[in-house]
């Protein structure tokens, strides 16, 4: 339930909102104002972004003071204090649910359910500011696209639009807020389309791209930084297969990444005391981030350095940080910080933290990036740049922990400024999706919504559908019933009746014995000498095939298509109910896929 002073402040900005945006309503064409809204709903999403920003870095910049690394001791336990701090807001403060990452979100748009509830259009950036600033192993894009998607959802509410352009509004929030963080308005459109608007309409595009430069803009001009430094973007036709190879090696990953991260969630569940799950999930995030300290946050700082050819920043103020001059430890180290950041950031979530796993993507693929092409050119086997690689591998690991690849290409081309590598991108990107999709049907987030049984992928849509429809639902009974023992002439008078050209042949007991076609009298019925001869047990047959009430229509349909019927007969334990046509089927599943995409 809302505090007072916000639902007094949300029917004044309601009331005014209405009168001004019907005035504008009736002096410019739909376009142009889907173009208004688009425009404001980037506004505010990049305004949005912007403060998450600078709350995260303040959360920082108050624990960590001039030196992060002070009181190292103290970091082991700054991510339980940063969960207790998000669950008590939740609990405390909104008492309502919250939760984290995509997947319900992308249910949500999935299933046509897009009001989502206006306290989300802070939530989480109190809640994920609290969760990153302490230094949870998570990133802030699950948390900014939730708000942007809940600022656009809401607008929408507002002016009283349809389902269809408020899922539009929401996806333009969600672009603006993914475009004003990371500074990536094409790759933010990308993502909508790629991740959330899978069934939307290409002409969607335009209100996306103009919310989600409108939210980069509004990003630049207050909050401008640059997230990676690409020091290369030259890249060697030689090195090729090894692109290849490091795709395949990031599909690989990115698969682990999925399953780990669903078993560590799962693992949590079924902790009963919430207590031991959140000191227990705590105090293994801050041991590993003592023994381990690039896992603190998001991580972006350990990716730069790699990128720069500073590798030894790995082992900075940690306990090995002695070893920081021998190569081959610091590439092992570098492989069991991959692993411990899976762990670390699944952990994260699962105790009660806010936050997204783009950011453990990205660092997952720096690091194997780094491993793979340091190991290369210390084995003397090629000489690879190793910048190019650590690049590629985060384009890999998105690709193949999200199944977007296109996303995965333009993200990093824009945050690294690496056009130049779209060719390297391409081959890993695509190499990590084959892989990861042979191993791994689903993203990350549809396979925690597929074991909830609340996902249907697109191509199995049209099977949700026909599992909404039945066998009764479907049945016609303007059928006349025939019996054995009819005479031909008596038959004859019933063709006469009838508006069908297929007759049922039941028993004194209604149960069905056969069926007789028109086309099986068509030359006899007009011969009087045989309306007393022949009789319907010696012109009916069986039907291609019966159905019965209970059967699901995916078997139905299959009925129809192998026997290459237009009507079968419907049984309850034998008794005859009547016919179902193929016609009634096809319309029934147009008026349900009518009602799923109508603009209501």
């Amino acid at each position: 339930m809302a505090f007072p002073w916000q639902q007094k402040i949300y029917r004044y900005l309601k009331h005014y909102t209405l009168r001004a945006i019907r005035w504008v309503s009736r002096h410019i064409s739909n376009r142009n104002y889907q173009i208004l809204v688009s425009i404001i709903i980037g506004i505010v999403s990049g305004l949005v972004a912007v403060g998450l920003k600078f709350l995260v870095a303040l959360v920082k910049g108050w624990i960590q003071g001039q030196d992060p690394t002070r009181e190292r001791l103290v970091f082991v336990f700054l991510p339980l204090v940063g969960v207790i701090l998000t669950i008590g807001f939740t609990r405390l403060i909104l008492r309502r649910p919250l939760a984290p990452g995509l997947s319900e979100l992308i249910n949500s748009i999935s299933n046509k359910k897009v009001n989502i509830p206006n306290y989300e259009t802070y939530a989480h950036v109190v809640t994920s500011s609290l969760t990153v600033g302490f230094g949870g192993s998570v990133g802030l894009e699950a948390p900014i696209i939730r708000t942007g998607s809940a600022v656009g959802a809401n607008l929408a509410r507002i002016l009283q639009v349809g389902r269809k352009k408020q899922t539009l509004f929401l996806a333009c929030g969600a672009a603006a807020g993914m475009a004003a963080i990371f500074n990536s308005p094409v790759a933010g459109v990308i993502f909508a389309f790629e991740v959330l608007l899978t069934e939307m309409a290409l002409h969607s595009f335009i209100p996306l791209l103009i919310s989600a430069a409108t939210g980069a803009v509004v990003a630049r001009l207050l909050y401008f930084e640059q997230l990676f430094f690409l020091p290369t973007r030259n890249w060697a036709p030689e090195a090729i297969p090894f692109y290849l190879l490091l795709g395949a090696i990031c599909g690989l990953l990115s698969v682990l990444m999925i399953r780990s991260n669903i078993s560590i969630n799962a693992y949590f569940e079924r902790m009963k005391n919430p207590f031991l799950k959140i000191g227990l999930g705590g105090l293994a995030i801050g041991l590993l981030i003592f023994l381990m300290p690039p896992l603190f946050g998001e991580g972006y700082g350990t990716v730069n350095n790699l990128l720069a050819d500073k590798p030894e920043a790995l082992v900075d103020h940690s306990p090995f940080y002695w070893l920081a001059d021998n190569t081959g430890f610091l590439i092992a180290f570098s492989l069991f910080v991959l692993l411990a950041k899976i762990l670390a950031s699944s952990i994260t979530i699962a105790i009660g933290g806010n936050g997204g796993v783009f950011a453990p993507s990205m660092f997952l693929g720096a690091t194997l990036g780094f491993a793979f092409s340091h190991t290369l050119n210390l084995l003397g086997i090629i000489h690879l740049q190793e910048a190019n690689f650590i690049a590629v591998a985060m384009a890999g690991l998105l690709s193949g922990v999200f199944k977007s690849p296109l996303t995965g290409i333009f993200f990093i081309a824009e945050l690294t400024g690496g056009y130049g590598l779209f060719v390297p991108l391409m081959l890993v990107s695509a190499m990590s999706y084959l892989v990861s999709l042979y191993f791994e049907p689903y993203s990350i987030f549809t396979r925690e919504l597929f074991n909830k049984g609340l996902w249907v992928p697109s191509h199995e849509r049209d099977l949700s559908i026909l599992k909404t429809m039945n066998v009764a639902s479907l049945i016609e009974v303007n059928f006349y019933a025939v019996r054995p023992e009819m005479s031909l002439g008596q038959f004859v008078r019933v063709i006469a009746k009838s508006r069908r050209n297929v007759f049922p042949v039941i028993d004194g007991d209604g149960y069905l014995k056969g069926i007789v076609l028109l086309d099986d009298v068509r030359e006899i019925m007009f011969d009087p000498q045989k309306h007393d001869e022949i009789f319907i047990k010696d012109v009916m047959h069986n039907p291609p095939a019966i159905l019965d009430i209970k059967d699901p229509m995916d078997k139905v349909m299959k009925l129809f298509d192998y026997h290459n019927a237009w009507n079968l007969p419907v049984v309850d334990k034998g008794r005859y109910l009547g016919f179902v046509s193929k016609s009634s089927v096809f319309n029934r599943y147009r008026e349900l896929l009518i009602e799923r995409s109508r603009d209501v």
